[in-house]
């Protein structure tokens, strides 16, 4: 914060931090007796576009198992599934398409009581000594990929998309469109 470029790092945490207050990520209740704050710290990131970006993430190293979290994992895509995927959109001629979740990681509806130190450089006056209750997942939590993996699954399965035992990373469609069988298929 003492280089030339501290305004625009400045914009970009308050950019991140208008983004988890926007999400409802958290909300300032005092510490329970028993319980303990994890920490958070801010990384920052110059992208390729000149582009300023600052994460808040959380130190998740010193969560407890069993207490802060119970389940890390996630599907990840395996490269033989889209080289396969891809290989019959080109025999079959199906249309692909491709998206981006932005903060993906911060959807992830939190279901462990999780508290954790106001931001450094966004204490809110006279609430010094009140903690961020989460509500949902920051980066660096243990269990965020897995919380946004269960959010986006309930999402797809609402809109009938279907897991693939064989690979939990690929969901499929299947309808049935003018006297055929149409298959949609979906790599997360």
């Amino acid at each position: 914060m003492k280089s030339v470029d501290a305004k625009l790092w400045s914009d970009a945490c308050q950019y991140e931090i208008d983004t988890l207050h926007k999400n409802d990520t958290w909300e300032l209740t005092k510490l329970p007796p028993s319980r303990k704050t994890i920490k958070s710290k801010w990384v920052f990131k110059l992208k390729v576009d000149g582009c300023y970006r600052a994460h808040l993430v959380a130190k998740g190293f010193t969560q407890i198992p069993g207490i802060d979290y119970d389940e890390t994992f996630s599907p990840v895509a395996h490269f033989e599934s889209l080289r396969l995927l891809l290989a019959l959109a080109a025999l079959e001629d199906w249309e692909i398409q491709q998206m981006d979740v932005k903060s993906a990681f911060l959807n992830g509806v939190l279901d462990k009581e999780i508290y954790m130190e106001q931001p450094i450089g966004f204490i809110t006056p006279r609430t010094e000594t009140k903690v961020c209750h989460l509500k949902k997942a920051i980066y660096s939590l243990k269990q965020a990929s897995h919380t946004w993996n269960l959010q986006f699954h309930g999402f797809l399965t609402g809109i009938s998309y279907m897991w693939m035992h064989t690979n939990a990373s690929v969901i499929c469609e299947t309808s049935t469109r003018r006297g055929g069988t149409d298959n949609r298929y979906l790599i997360r």
